[in-house]
């Protein structure tokens, strides 16, 4: 019975981590943002591209994509650089940190 025992807790000492770790990883799969990957890639190959002058056009938001700052009705300045919405009270632009106006 003794040995039974320890059978048990010494599978339960090396399979218990490897199921949480395996949750984990799942459970973070679950959250990732594709959205944010697939631009951080776009953004990638542009920088592979263009070494030399990174192209702020990519970063300039289209008509068919909302703000989430317009979407709350705040004060939003647009960045004069890289076309970004900003709150109004900021000091820098959030996307490429040239001083708002």
């Amino acid at each position: 019975m003794e040995l039974a025992l320890r059978v048990i807790i010494g599978l339960f000492v090396i399979v218990a981590p490897t199921l949480l770790f395996l949750g984990l990883w799942r459970g973070l799969e679950a959250m990732r943002d594709d959205e944010l990957i697939q631009q951080a890639h776009q953004r990638a190959e542009m920088k592979d591209q263009s070494p030399t002058r990174p192209d702020w056009s990519a970063d300039v938001l289209t008509d068919a994509e909302a703000s989430p700052l317009s979407a709350t009705n705040m004060s939003v300045v647009t960045c004069s650089t890289c076309g970004t919405p900003n709150m109004q009270d900021a000091t820098y632009c959030q996307e490429c940190l040239t001083e708002l106006e």
